[in-house]
């Protein structure tokens, strides 16, 4: 193992720049989104598809069971608008809910206020055609610290991850591999938000102690908000003690902009799930419109 050269990380998908694609995603959307699917594949969930509108979900099960008869009852329907379960939806978006008895072996068709409109968006703006001069002078990032100007990474193929508080420590052993990795925050309804920044700097954080741990290895490569989330994550373990670690990431996800809203409608349970550490070791993986998880060996 080794580590990447190069770290992007993207407070709000509407900052990725056109025909951006890393040798690695990462999709962060603590509260709730990607700490719900890596629950529900941790919990034996066949697959988790992405879809960007609750109408479009419900007409895809409906094709699906058409198409197949044999899966009625394996679909489910999960995901939420402004944190409330959608009319006609199976579950929610409550890691808690998805447990092995209500989706294993289960398809979930997925739709979120946030974080599908982060993967989706991602692979709209990365695509696979040719970026122009023009565009990429206009959407340049800037200078990474001390780093001067990063050009656009445009590999033919990018793999994807979900990230969570849960898998972290598995996914970063997943991505050290990887020359380059873009890591896409979820944010608000277009907002930015504390809790995807904070999970985005533990990854930055460990993934440059990777770094350090090969000899000769340059420092990777920066942008500015990467540093930025790094910083975030290193100053939040100054004030904490591995004992104290999960209390206090709880608080302050708590008093994060989405963890606020949580809590006006009474779902602080899903924000105390949502905190706990690398506890789980399933890495789900975005490919050809299905999240599934990633078999070990499969780089």
């Amino acid at each position: 193992s080794s580590a990447p050269r190069r770290i992007d990380v993207f407070p709000i998908p509407d900052l990725i720049p056109v025909g951006y694609r890393p040798t690695a995603a990462v999709f962060i959307d603590v509260l709730r989104a990607t700490s719900t699917i890596v629950t529900a594949l941790s919990a034996g969930a066949e697959q988790v598809i992405p879809v960007m509108e609750p109408g479009q979900a419900l007409k895809m099960k409906e094709l699906l069971e058409k198409s197949d008869p044999a899966k009625r009852g394996n679909i489910l329907l999960g995901g939420e608008r402004n944190a409330v379960l959608i009319a006609g939806f199976d579950l929610g978006n409550s890691p808690a809910s998805y447990t092995p008895e209500r989706v294993g072996g289960k398809t979930i068709l997925f739709s979120t206020t946030n974080g599908t409109r982060a993967i989706l968006t991602f692979e709209r703006v990365s695509g696979t055609a040719p970026v122009t001069e023009a565009e990429k002078n206009r959407r340049e990032r800037g200078p990474s610290v001390g780093q001067g100007m990063l050009t656009i990474p445009t590999h033919a193929r990018t793999r994807s991850f979900i990230a969570s508080f849960l898998n972290a420590r598995a996914l970063v052993e997943k991505l050290r591999p990887f020359d380059s990795v873009g890591i896409v925050c979820a944010g608000t309804e277009l907002h930015y938000t504390e809790e995807d920044t904070l999970l985005a700097g533990l990854i930055v954080s460990r993934l440059l102690r990777a770094a350090e741990e090969v000899p000769g290895l340059p420092r990777p490569l920066l942008n500015v908000q990467a540093e930025t989330a790094g910083y975030l994550w290193e100053s939040f373990l100054e004030t904490v003690t591995p004992e104290t670690l999960e209390k206090h990431l709880c608080e302050r996800l708590v008093a994060s902009r989405g963890g606020e809203h949580l809590r006006r409608v009474n779902l602080l349970s899903d924000v105390r799930d949502a905190a706990r550490l690398d506890r789980l070791e399933t890495v789900p993986e975005y490919c050809l419109g299905s999240i599934r998880p990633v078999l070990d060996g499969a780089d």
